[in-house]
């Protein structure tokens, strides 16, 4: 029996990510279906286990291989865009983030008002940004006016 099992599971795709996704998403089809009392997240939950099984047992290796990389490359710029999110979020009055014309990455500078020279380090694309800063002073220019408002009270 157990040779037999081998035979059938050989030159076979198996388990993969997106295997471990239909999964998942299986078990809480079944799980709403249960919870709702509707057989419509059954019936989706039995499509699911039905690709599951077609791609698990499927001999088509090179094309299994290709959606597993489409669906590891997506995720991974899902999560490199929740990552750049969350740190534009964190340095929002420190810095600001632009993005190289020549190579389009995203660069992170510091934030002063004014025009900024710029060498990527990339491409090593030297160009220039401006910044504009809407009711935030420049520290600079913040300290002047402290300095100037103080030599007003004397």
């Amino acid at each position: 029996m157990k040779e037999k099992l081998q035979a059938l599971v050989e030159g076979r795709n198996g388990l993969d990510m997106w295997n471990y996704i239909i999964i998942v998403v299986d078990v809480l089809l079944i799980v709403v279906s249960i919870l709702a009392n509707s057989y419509l997240p059954l019936v989706i939950a039995f499509l699911l286990i039905v690709l599951f099984l077609f791609r698990a047992l499927s001999r088509n290796l090179e094309r299994r291989r290709k959606e597993n990389r489409f669906f590891a490359d997506t995720s991974l710029a899902i999560v490199r865009q929740h990552k750049l999110n969350a740190m534009r979020w964190k340095d929002r009055r420190t810095h600001v983030y632009k993005k190289c014309p020549a190579c389009r990455k995203v660069l992170r500078v510091k934030r002063r008002k004014g025009r900024k020279d710029i060498h990527c380090p990339y491409c090593h694309n030297d160009f220039q940004i401006v910044i504009h800063i809407k009711g935030d002073l420049d520290r600079e220019e913040a300290y002047a006016r402290k300095a100037e408002a103080k030599a007003n009270k004397k």
